[in-house]
């Protein structure tokens, strides 16, 4: 691992980038990259300490954050009962009524009652994560953020929020700067207990536990980043799919995930983060933090749709003005899968960031 910028010009030269590798290392930002411990014995985590899952450490005058009822969500038990289900042979089961069609039906109905059920009032969020930020600055200061304190990270974990406007009341920052013999290690809210909770959520509302290990990095732009598309866009020849510019960028960060595959997971594909660059799945997440939370009517009058279109060239200008706070990937250990092996990103301006106020995070979600 590397910590000077010469020392990661040397590594991106040695995997074949040549006149780019000074650029690349010119562009590479400092991290948290939160490293997963095992699950045994995660339960019993000291009060504060960075991890996934469990139970929160909270203070004893907050209250559980809880979404609003849901108005005009649409069902996703998925399409009547068919094939998934029943096997090749469903449009028998269906034509002849069978048993198996009747107990699939019931089940389907019970499961969108459910689903309305629990849309229709006021429900608590799921408790993500919490980060020690004196934990994190004891492994490397991060620029902008608190030397100390702790983030509480909550979402719902079934109606995502994918990041429009409307989506950012399905999540909630908390910000406490109490120390940790003031917390209080909270019990989940019964209404993860209800049968109509575990009809949605079969695998629950509650995670695992996960202790996380804060390492410090100094990473290069990652893939999608608004640098590494700038450059791209600077020479579209040499970074082409085909071409030598790429293949050895691709194979820099292959080695890399094979050298710390219990750091960013076999394929970088569990790579839970602070600070630093969003390792965004489709586009910049920092550049959608613009598109989604600043988006504005055009001259016309009529408004632009954030989902319709990708970010702008105005908005990856802008997106500089974004700092990923908290990256949190998928972790089937601990039964988080957000969409198809998705990651959940939590961004904030950096002025917001600096002053602390966590409160006006963005949160984005991108799976593949």
């Amino acid at each position: 691992m590397w910590s000077k910028t010469s020392e990661l010009e040397d590594a991106l030269r040695v995997a074949g980038l040549g006149e780019w590798a000074p650029r690349l290392a010119g562009l590479a930002r400092h991290c948290i990259i939160m490293v997963p411990c095992p699950i045994e014995g995660a339960a019993s985590a000291p009060v504060g300490a960075c991890r996934l899952g469990g139970e929160p450490d909270m203070a004893p005058d907050v209250d559980w954050p809880v979404r609003p009822p849901l108005v005009g969500a649409t069902s996703y038990t998925g399409p009547y009962p068919g094939n998934i289900m029943l096997g090749r042979w469903h449009w028998l089961h269906r034509l002849f009524k069978t048993r198996r069609w009747e107990d699939a039906i019931e089940g389907w109905q019970k499961s969108q009652q459910a689903e309305r059920d629990i849309r229709s009032r006021a429900w608590p969020l799921s408790f993500i994560a919490q980060v020690d930020l004196a934990e994190v600055h004891a492994a490397q200061p991060l620029d902008g953020f608190p030397p100390a304190g702790r983030l509480l990270f909550f979402c719902d974990p079934f109606d995502w929020p994918w990041g429009k406007k409307e989506d950012q009341s399905r999540m909630r920052v908390i910000f406490t700067d109490l120390p940790a013999e003031r917390l209080e290690r909270r019990r989940a809210p019964p209404e993860f207990d209800e049968p109509e909770a575990r009809l949605v959520m079969p695998r629950g509302y509650v995670f695992n536990p996960r202790r996380l290990r804060p390492a410090a990095w100094l990473l290069p732009p990652p893939w999608r980043s608004p640098e590494l598309l700038q450059l791209e866009a600077e020479d579209p020849v040499a970074w082409t799919h085909d071409g030598r510019t790429f293949s050895a960028y691709s194979r820099f960060w292959r080695d890399l995930y094979a050298q710390h595959p219990e750091t960013f997971g076999p394929s970088g594909d569990m790579t839970h983060q602070v600070g630093g660059t969003a390792f965004s799945i489709q586009d910049p997440v920092e550049a959608e933090c613009v598109k989604f939370a600043e988006h504005v009517p055009k001259k016309s009058g009529r408004q632009r749709d954030p989902e319709m279109y990708g970010p702008s060239s105005e908005q990856l200008a802008r997106a500089g003005e974004w700092q990923l706070v908290l990256q949190i990937d998928s972790d089937i250990g601990v039964g988080m899968e957000w969409g198809d092996m998705g990651r959940l990103y939590l961004c904030a301006r950096k002025d917001d960031l600096a002053a602390s106020r966590f409160d006006r995070c963005w949160m984005i979600m991108q799976c593949y």
